[in-house]
C-alpha cells in the first residue's frame, strides 16, 4: 500500500501544476522593431509561412511562437505602414527557443516587401547543454548513411570503424558512455529495443527533416539514457505535391553489389489545402556483401567446388541423394566425382554475406480546428545472412539466416490554448520481431540434426544428433555443418504520454507524465540433439527430446508455439510497466537562461526473482529449485535532477554550465530469471550463467561547461566544452559463490551492478561560414574512458581463466577509450547562376581521423581453439593501444534544371577514398590484424609438423588470422542518380 501511495503521491505532485511538456517541438521568440528609430512595434504580425502558427507583438515589441515542429520555415513579419518582411530558412529545433529579432522599415511606393535569408545557424544560443543540429540539406549532401553515421560526425562521439555496414547502424560510443546509453527518439517515440536496449529501427536518410543531437547531459524530459539523445524529425507534406526519386548502384564500379531505390511522394489531401497534408517514403536495398572485406580473403587449400552426393544403398546401388530422401540402415553416403579447387582462391567479397530490406516511413497531418492530428509511422524490414568465418571454407552456403522487423507508430493531438498555452497527448506503439535460424531448415527443428535430411553427417560417420567437426586440416568447420542455434523475439509496447506548455512572463514551465506497456516473448534453443534418439526403437517423447535441450523460453510454449494462455508465471509473456513524468523550468533573459527540471521514473519489471542468491534452494524443497525460492521484484522509483545555466553574454557569445543525474533501467535481458538455470546447477555444477533479477537501474552524474563564440559577422564559430562524468551500478558479469540444500559449495556467474568509472573529456568544434563556394566544419575530442568494465559481459573470459571463477575489479582504460577523434567535413557547392556550367555542383569531402583503442597484451594467442587458449597476460588491463585511423569519403554531385520544377542530379560518392586499410581489432599477443605469431612459437611448429598436410594447415591458419573482422571497409564506389519535382500544383 505504501509503494502505490508514493507513486501516487508522487504523480499527484506532477499534476497538480498547470504546466506539462512536449519533447519535439520548438520555440520562435524575437522582438520587432523601427528600422530607423529603434523602437518597439507592438501588435506586429508575425506569421510561418504555410502553417496557422503565427503571433503579434506586445507592447514591448517582443512575440514568442509555441508548439512548432522542428525544422526549416519561412517566417513572414508584417505591420501597418511598414515593408512587408520575410525571413527565409528560419531553423526551429526541438526543446531550443530559436531568437529572431527583425527590424522593419517604412513602406514607400519603391519599397513594399523585403526577402531575406536567415543566416547560417551555428549553434543554439539558448541551448543549456551541448546540442548539436543537422538539417535536411547538410544530410543531402554528406557522403554517409544513417543516424549514428552521422552522429559520430559531432565532437563528444566515438564510432567503431567499418560498424554499421549498409544501413549505417554503427556502434557508437558518446562521451565515453557505453553503447547502449543513447535514447533514439523518432517523431517522439523511443525506438530502443526494451530488451536488447539497441536502437534497430532505421529511417532513410531522404525521409528525415532534421537531426538533433544533445551529447551528454540534456533535460528532464528525456530518460532512460545516460550518455546522449538523438532527436529524428521526419520530413512532413505542405500544400502542394512533389516527388523525390533516388537510385545509387555499385553494379559498375566495384564487386560489393550496393543498390538502394528510394521514392518519396508528399503533398495535401485536397490539391491547395495545406491542413491535411501527407508524406510517404518508400527505400529499398539490396546488397550482394553487406560488410565487404577491407584486405582479399585468401585461401590456399584446396575447396571442393564439384561433386554429387550419392547413396551407396546395402546391395551395392548408387542413387543420387535428394533432399527428404530417406537413407535405410547399413546404407553410406559418399561424395561422388568431387572436384577441387587448385592453387590460391582469393575472395574480393565475403561469400553468402547478402541483405534485402525496406525502409518505409509515413506521416500526416490534419488541422481539425480545434486541435491537429499528426500520425507517423516508421517500419524496417530486412533479410540478411550472419556471416561466420568459420564458415567461409567450406560451409558459406550456410550461414544463418536472419529476419527482422521493426514498427513504430504514433499519433499526437495538439491543442493551442491561446498564444501561450498548449497541450499535446501522444500515442504510440512499437513492434519489434526477428528471428535466426538455418537458411535451409529454418523453423522445422527436428531436422537440424537429422542424418535423413543433412546426409554430410553420414558422409563424415556422423551420428543421428550430432554436429559435424572440422574439416580434415582441423581449423575450419566442415561442409554440411548446421549452426546449431535457433532464436526469436516478439516484443510490443504500447506508449502514452501527455504533456503541456506555457509561457508566463520569462519563465517556461514544461509538464508531462508518460506511461509504457511492454510484452516480451523470446525462444531460443540448440536444436540438433532433438534428432538424436527420434529414430530409435522407444523414442522419448517429443516433449522430453525439447526439455533436455534446455530451451530458454517465455511467451512461448517449449516447442516454439505461440501461446496466449501460459499460466505459468516463469514461461508466461513478460509484462512490465514504466512510468515517468517531469517538471520544467526554462527561465530566459536577455543574458542569462537557467533550466532547472526535476525528473521521475517508475519501473515494476513484473518479474520473480531469485530470494537468496547465495542459498537458491534453501526455501521450499532444499534440494531442488521450486516456486518458494522466488519472489516478486520490488518496483524501482529514481528523482533525477537537472540543471543548465547559458550565459548569453552578447549575440556572439555565450557560455553554459550543465549537471545531471541520469538513470537507466539495465537491459531486461540482463533481469529476467530463467528457472531453468537454476536446475542446471541443483548438483552443485558451476560456471554456469544464472541471473538472478537482482539488479537495479545504472546511474551517471555528468558535469558540463562550455563556451561558444562566434567570430566576425557571423563568419565562424568555435565551441569548447569540458566534462566529466561519474559512473556506478553499471551491469556486469561476476561471480557468486552458492551452497545447495547438502551444503556444497559451489558457483555461477551472471550479471549484477558491479561496475563504475570515470570519464572526462574536451570537445572543441569549429564551424566556417560559406567562403565564395566553401564551408568548412571541424570537430575534435579529447577523452580518458576508465572503469571496471566495457560493457555487460566483459568479465566473461575472467571468470573461467581463474581458478576460483573470482572476476577482479581493477580501475583501467575502457575498450572504447579512444583518446583523440576528429572530423573535418569540407563542403563546396557552387549557387546556380555562377561559374556558368558549374552552376548547382557540389562536391563534399569527409576526413575522419582517431588514435587507436586499448587491448591487454598476452604472451601467447592461439586462435584455433577457444578463448581458454589464451596465454597468460604480460601487461595491465588494456595497458597497450592499437593503430589509429584515417579515412576520406567524397560524394560530387551536379544538378541540372530541366523544365519547371523538375532537378535531376547525377552524383558520385566514394567510401574510403584512398582505399585505406584501417585497423579494428589487433591480436593482443603481437598487437597486429595480420598474425598472433603463434606459428613462430616452438608450440606453433610442432602443431604444424604433427598435423597430416602440414603446409595446407599452415595455410589454413594464416587464412583463419587474416579475419575481414580486423579490418575497417575497402574502398566502395557508387554511382546515383536524383530527381526532384516540387511545387506541384492541380
Amino acid at each position: 500500500m505504501k509503494k502505490i501511495l508514493y507513486v501516487l503521491l508522487a504523480f499527484s505532485m506532477l499534476m497538480v501544476s498547470n504546466s506539462f511538456a512536449q519533447t519535439v517541438t520548438g520555440k520562435l521568440a524575437g522582438k520587432v522593431t523601427d528600422a530607423r528609430t529603434g523602437d518597439p512595434l507592438p501588435g506586429a504580425n508575425i506569421l510561418l509561412v504555410g502553417t496557422e502558427l503565427g503571433a503579434a507583438t506586445n507592447v514591448r515589441g517582443e512575440y514568442f511562437i509555441l508548439n512548432i515542429v522542428p525544422g526549416t520555415y519561412d517566417v513572414r513579419i508584417s505591420f501597418v505602414g511598414y515593408a512587408t518582411e520575410t525571413v527565409r530558412g528560419v531553423r526551429v529545433v526541438a526543446g531550443i527557443t530559436k531568437e529572431l529579432d527583425v527590424d522593419l522599415a517604412e513602406a514607400t511606393a519603391e519599397l513594399k516587401e523585403i526577402t531575406v535569408t536567415s543566416q547560417r545557424t551555428f549553434f543554439e544560443q539558448k541551448a543549456t547543454n551541448t546540442v548539436k543540429v543537422v538539417d535536411k540539406d547538410e544530410i543531402a549532401r554528406l557522403p554517409v548513411r544513417g543516424v549514428q553515421k552521422i552522429a559520430a560526425l559531432q565532437a563528444g562521439v566515438v564510432m567503431t570503424e567499418g560498424s554499421g555496414g549498409v544501413d549505417g547502424n554503427a556502434t557508437i560510443n558518446v562521451k565515453g558512455g557505453r553503447g547502449g546509453e543513447v535514447l533514439y527518439i523518432v517523431d517522439g517515440v523511443s525506438q530502443n529495443d526494451a530488451y536488447w536496449g539497441a536502437n534497430y529501427n532505421q529511417v532513410s536518410n531522404s525521409a528525415i527533416e532534421q537531426l538533433s543531437f544533445q551529447i551528454g547531459g540534456f533535460e528532464a524530459k528525456y530518460g532512460q539514457a545516460q550518455s546522449g539523445i538523438i532527436n529524428v524529425t521526419t520530413k512532413s507534406g505542405s500544400g502542394s505535391y512533389a516527388v523525390f526519386g533516388d537510385v545509387i548502384s555499385s553494379s559498375f564500379t566495384d564487386p560489393y553489389g550496393y543498390n538502394l531505390y528510394t521514392l518519396n511522394l508528399s503533398g495535401p489531401f485536397i490539391p491547395k489545402n495545406s491542413k491535411h497534408t501527407f508524406f510517404l517514403s518508400a527505400e529499398r536495398g539490396w546488397f550482394l556483401d553487406q560488410d565487404p572485406p577491407a584486405v582479399p580473403i585468401e585461401i590456399k587449400s584446396p575447396v571442393r567446388t564439384g561433386g554429387t552426393l550419392t547413396v551407396v544403398m546395402p546391395d551395392g546401388s548408387e542413387v543420387p541423394w535428394t533432399a527428404g530422401m530417406e537413407i535405410p540402415g547399413g546404407a553410406k553416403v559418399i561424395m561422388k566425382n568431387p572436384t577441387f579447387s587448385t592453387g590460391t582462391t582469393i575472395l574480393e567479397t565475403k561469400p553468402n554475406n547478402d541483405r534485402g530490406s525496406w525502409k518505409l516511413t509515413g506521416k500526416t497531418f490534419h488541422d481539425l480546428g480545434f486541435v491537429t492530428l499528426r500520425m507517423s509511422a516508421n517500419v524496417n524490414i530486412e533479410d540478411r545472412k550472419l556471416f561466420v568465418y568459420d564458415f567461409i571454407k567450406n560451409n558459406s552456403h550456410r550461414n544463418p539466416l536472419y529476419h527482422r522487423e521493426n514498427h513504430s507508430y504514433a499519433a499526437r493531438i495538439s491543442q493551442n490554448i491561446g498564444v501561450s498555452t498548449f497541450w499535446n497527448l501522444n500515442f504510440g506503439y512499437k513492434l519489434f520481431k526477428d528471428e535466426q535460424m538455418d537458411p535451409i531448415f529454418k523453423q522445422d527443428l527436428a531436422k537440424y540434426g537429422d542424418t535423413l535430411y543433412n546426409p554430410y553427417l553420414k558422409l563424415h560417420g556422423f551420428l543421428q544428433g550430432f554436429l559435424l567437426d572440422n574439416d580434415s586440416l582441423g581449423l575450419f568447420l566442415d561442409e554440411g555443418f548446421t549452426n546449431n542455434s535457433y532464436s526469436k523475439n516478439y516484443n510490443q509496447t504500447l506508449q502514452f504520454d501527455f504533456d503541456l506548455t506555457t509561457q508566463y512572463q520569462n519563465h517556461l514551465f514544461e509538464l508531462g507524465a508518460g506511461l509504457q506497456v511492454l510484452e516480451l516473448h523470446r525462444y531460443s534453443i540448440g536444436p540438433t540433439a532433438i534428432a538424436r534418439d527420434i529414430r530409435g526403437t522407444a523414442p522419448p517423447s517429443k516433449f522430453k527430446r525439447y526439455s533436455d535441450r534446455i530451451p530458454f523460453y517465455w511467451g512461448y510454449d517449449i516447442y516454439g508455439g505461440d501461446s496466449e494462455a501460459l499460466a505459468d508465471s516463469f514461461i508466461a509473456p513478460r509484462k512490465p510497466i514504466v512510468f515517468y513524468g517531469y517538471l520544467q523550468d526554462r527561465f530566459e533573459l536577455s543574458d542569462i537562461v537557467i533550466n532547472l527540471g526535476l525528473r521521475f521514473d517508475y519501473l515494476d519489471s513484473k518479474t520473480d526473482v531469485i530470494r537468496d542468491p547465495e542459498r537458491p534452494f534453501r526455501f521450499g524443497n532444499d534440494q531442488i529449485i521450486d516456486p518458494a525460492d522466488f519472489e516478486p521484484k520490488k518496483p524501482e522509483m529514481f528523482f533525477s535532477p537537472r540543471l543548465g545555466i547559458g550565459f548569453p553574454v552578447t549575440t556572439s557569445t555565450v557560455f553554459h554550465a550543465q549537471y545531471g543525474k541520469f538513470v537507466q533501467t539495465p537491459n531486461l535481458s540482463d533481469m529476467f530469471v530463467w528457472t531453468r538455470h537454476y536446475e542446471a546447477i541443483q548438483s552443485g555444477e558451476g560456471g554456469r550463467l544464472v541471473r538472478t533479477g537482482q539488479i537495479g537501474s545504472e546511474v551517471t552524474t555528468q558535469y558540463e561547461v562550455g563556451f561558444r563564440q562566434i567570430f566576425g559577422n557571423n563568419l565562424a564559430a568555435l565551441s569548447l566544452s569540458a566534462f566529466y562524468k561519474n559512473t556506478k551500478g553499471l551491469i556486469n558479469w561476476s561471480t557468486t559463490v552458492f551452497y545447495t540444500g547438502l551444503d556444497q559449495q559451489s558457483t555461477y556467474f551472471g550479471p549484477t551492478n558491479t561496475d563504475f568509472g570515470t570519464i572526462k573529456g574536451l570537445t572543441i568544434a569549429l564551424d566556417v561560414a560559406r567562403i565564395q563556394f566553401v564551408a568548412l566544419s571541424v570537430n575534435y575530442t579529447y577523452q580518458i574512458a576508465e572503469g571496471t568494465g566495457s560493457s555487460t559481459s566483459s568479465s566473461y573470459v575472467a571468470t573461467f581463466r581463474n581458478v576460483d571463477n573470482s572476476i577482479p575489479k581493477v580501475i583501467a582504460p575502457l575498450d572504447f577509450d579512444q583518446r583523440h577523434t576528429g572530423t573535418v567535413n569540407l563542403d563546396i557547392f557552387i549557387p546556380e547562376g555562377k561559374l556558368g556550367f558549374f552552376e548547382r555542383t557540389g562536391m563534399n569531402f569527409l576526413i575522419s581521423f582517431a588514435s587507436g583503442r586499448p587491448y591487454t597484451p598476452l604472451e601467447v594467442q592461439d586462435i584455433s581453439g577457444s578463448e581458454t587458449n589464451y596465454g597468460d597476460t604480460k601487461g595491465y588491463v588494456n595497458s597497450k593501444y592499437g593503430p589509429g585511423m584515417f579515412r576520406i569519403d567524397m560524394k560530387v554531385e551536379k544538378t541540372f534544371k530541366l523544365f519547371g520544377n523538375i532537378l535531376i542530379t547525377p552524383y558520385l560518392w566514394i567510401d574510403n577514398l584512398l582505399d585505406a586499410d584501417n585497423i579494428v581489432n589487433v591480436y593482443r599477443s603481437t598487437g597486429s590484424p595480420y598474425t598472433t605469431g603463434y606459428l613462430n612459437t616452438d608450440r606453433g611448429q610442432k602443431v604444424v609438423l604433427d598435423s597430416k598436410y602440414p603446409e595446407l594447415f599452415k595455410g589454413d591458419y594464416e587464412l583463419l588470422e587474416r579475419n575481414p573482422d580486423n579490418f575497417g571497409i575497402p574502398r566502395q564506389i557508387r554511382l546515383g542518380l536524383k530527381v526532384n519535382f516540387s511545387g506541384i500544383n492541380f
